[in-house]
């Protein structure tokens, strides 16, 4: 549901095509359903968004370290109070009285926390990577670099291998290779509005260029070599939209076909560095990010792709660096995002240990704090939302038998795990110290590529709640997977404003329950419908069902594109097709649900709110939100999600009881004409 993924997590969750819900202590109304959050001088026909939220729009303010404030990012902060008090905990008792999962932990925290020793270190840290770029000559040593910096920092600039299941062949693990990331989104190197943060990128480059003893002209031309060379990959590269097209992405090709992509970086050579036997075949999902970083490298001078590497090298370890380097990393991600201030060291580390040692801090927090009770009383509710969807699989309109059978063949085979895997993963064999800082985080990415790189070959492993900042249980979200067919709901979501166990039923059908409406919908998007029960990439539906169903979409497309987020910016109805469709079939679900509840359980008015009144209220406030332009426009430049106001009542406009409930007519703001009601699942 949530924020861009760091590093290799960007790569992992492209390769795995997970599809998630997606998304400074508030001094306002609670954190969940509240009718304080309300504001009822506001009419429900006119603004529904305020109606349900604008007493929580006015007295929550977004804290000066944030880019954005809204029930995910309340919900985090609250956490990340949580985890640093188990982070703290286990740093200040011995190591010999505790698990080796604390004292990872507590040693992890105190090298991170030593801010004299990183700033007595200087650059001694990455000496050795800087030392190794100015010898990478042939193909054949710069692949070896490649996969070392891969390995080293999650990603290279230039080429990645990242093993996964084959999206037509689910149960078997295949290396997939990528192009390199760059540090800006796609639009940023070239489109107008971004040409602040082009300059803001450009000032932050030349300051850390200086530091490693560039004179402020060459530091200057330095910067615009990298900005050149990230901008000319980034606009070869597949478009967000493009990337979610499976058949687009599905290239397997020969691992000399491969090479012919990219001749100057020796394939057999990378992957060998990386740790696998050369695979006879391997995937290209951006076949032209290729060609591109080839024509980078050809075309380059060998200086300007030590330039790339050196500025690679230095920007992904900042954070982890002393002063000055740490410091202007801070700088320039406060300037970025808008931020009124730096988030504090201690936040910025239990992030870095969550998305780093994300199972054993992951364990010790659901030890804590997540109960059994929880986990049991989601699952039932699970158990029910699959039984709704059944049903209303069994008399969709517009499916035809074909159609329908398959997909209630693939319903009953979606596997949902609830709060924490059945298998931790063993981080044990990890050395974890207490001064070495960035070689931790080092060690432990190497640790995670290496088991993975292992698997290749073999068949599919799926590591439940292993995606980090994505899936893991201290993630606050819950994502589904078409590559396996099975969606994880992580324990730290099981909190307001999504659930709270014993609360009304009418809010925890439409928070929780639609959160994992909104995940089984998934499956039956039009990127999750493309995989068939066993997570392999084929076409179970009729001509005629695909139709109906491309009817029912292109309606959402053209709808969602009207909404303007900023002045002169629209929403992407496009690029969040796949989000809207889930919203919409996780509210339908959690409220049909709760009609069926409410069949034997009936209820009165609660604070003058019918039961189908607060569910849709509890919807429209779990996507509470506010957000800086500066985010507003990086979210709708790349996220698939639409922005929280627009989630929080769009797809409610397509439901026929909220009209009835709120005796919507025409001419009201929150009226949609009955023929433009979609209705899908």
């Amino acid at each position: 549901m949530g924020r861009r993924l760091r590093c290799v997590g960007v790569a992992l969750a492209a390769a795995m095509g997970l599809q998630s819900l997606g998304f400074a202590k508030d001094a306002g109304p609670a954190l969940g359903y509240s009718p304080a959050n309300m504001d009822k001088r506001v009419s429900p026909r006119e603004d529904f968004y305020r109606y349900a939220n604008g007493h929580w729009l006015k007295r929550t303010d977004i804290p000066s370290a944030d880019a954005d404030v809204g029930g995910f990012t309340l919900l985090a902060n609250n956490l990340n109070d949580k985890l640093l008090a188990l982070i703290q905990e286990a740093a200040n008792t011995p190591a010999n009285k505790q698990s080796v999962s604390r004292q990872q932990i507590g040693d992890f925290y105190r090298a991170a926390m030593d801010l004299p020793r990183l700033d007595a270190l200087g650059l001694q840290p990455i000496a050795r990577d800087l030392q190794a770029i100015e010898s990478a000559q042939s193909p054949a040593t710069l692949a070896a670099l490649l996969a070392r910096l891969q390995l080293g920092f999650g990603v290279s600039p230039l080429l990645n291998g990242f093993t996964g299941a084959d999206p037509k062949q689910s149960n078997m693990t295949v290396l997939t290779l990528y192009p390199g990331l760059q540090t800006l989104g796609q639009d940023e190197y070239a489109s107008s509005f971004a040409q602040p943060v082009r300059a803001l990128y450009r000032d932050y480059m030349v300051q850390m260029f200086q530091t490693l003893g560039d004179t402020e002209i060459s530091a200057n031309t330095n910067a615009r070599t990298v900005m050149s060379i990230e901008g000319e990959i980034a606009a070869a590269r597949l478009t967000p939209l493009q990337q979610r097209d499976p058949q687009l992405t599905y290239n397997k090709l020969s691992l000399d076909e491969a090479q012919a992509l990219i001749p100057a970086v020796d394939l057999r050579a990378f992957i060998t560095a990386l740790g696998m036997t050369p695979p006879a075949t391997v995937m290209v999902p951006d076949m032209n990010g290729l060609r591109t970083g080839q024509k980078v490298v050809a075309e380059r001078s060998v200086e300007d792709i030590r330039t790339l590497l050196r500025w690679h090298v230095l920007s992904a370890s900042a954070s982890a660096l002393g002063q000055p380097w740490r410091g202007l990393n801070q700088e320039f991600s406060r300037a970025r995002s808008g931020a009124e201030s730096q988030e504090s060291r201690e936040r910025e580390v239990t992030k870095a240990i969550a998305s780093t040692l994300f199972h054993p801090l992951s364990r010790v927090y659901v030890e804590t704090y997540f109960p059994e009770s929880t986990r049991r009383d989601i699952t039932t509710m699970v158990n029910l939302m699959r039984e709704e969807f059944a049903k209303r699989l069994q008399t969709n309109p517009w499916l035809d038998e074909p159609t329908r059978a398959a997909a209630l063949d693939k319903l009953s085979k979606v596997d949902i795990a609830v709060g924490y895997p059945d298998q931790w993963i063993d981080f044990g064999g990890v050395r974890i110290v207490s001064n070495d800082y960035l070689g931790n985080i080092q060690r432990v990415t190497e640790f995670l590529m290496r088991r993975d790189f292992a698997r290749l070959g073999q068949p599919v492993v799926n590591d439940r709640f292993a995606a980090p900042n994505m899936t893991t249980p201290i993630a606050v979200n819950a994502a589904y997977s078409p590559r396996t067919n099975s969606i994880d709901i992580t324990a730290a979501i099981a909190q307001p404003p999504f659930y709270k166990q014993g609360a009304d039923p009418a809010v925890n059908y439409c928070t929780m329950g639609a959160v994992i409406g909104h995940e089984l919908t998934h499956g039956f998007d039009s990127f999750g419908r493309q995989f068939g029960p066993a997570g392999n990439l084929r076409d179970w539906w009729t001509p005629q069902a695909t139709a109906e169903f491309t009817k029912r979409t292109d309606m959402l497309v053209q709808q969602y594109s009207e909404f303007t987020v900023l002045p002169g910016l629209m929403h992407n109805g496009a690029q969040t097709l796949t989000e809207n469709t889930a919203d919409l079939g996780g509210i339908t679900l959690a409220h049909a649900a709760l009609k069926r509840y409410l069949a034997t359980h009936p209820q009165n008015k609660i604070d003058g709110l019918t039961s189908d009144q607060r569910c849709f209220v509890a919807w429209a406030q779990m996507w509470a939100y506010k957000a800086r332009p500066e985010r507003l426009r990086t979210l709708v430049a790349t996220d698939y999600h639409a922005i929280g106001s627009v989630r929080g009542v769009a797809p409610l406009l397509h439901l026929d009881v909220f009209h009835k409930v709120f005796k919507t007519r025409k001419g009201d703001p929150m009226w949609r004409a009955p023929e433009q009601r979609v209705r899908i699942w």
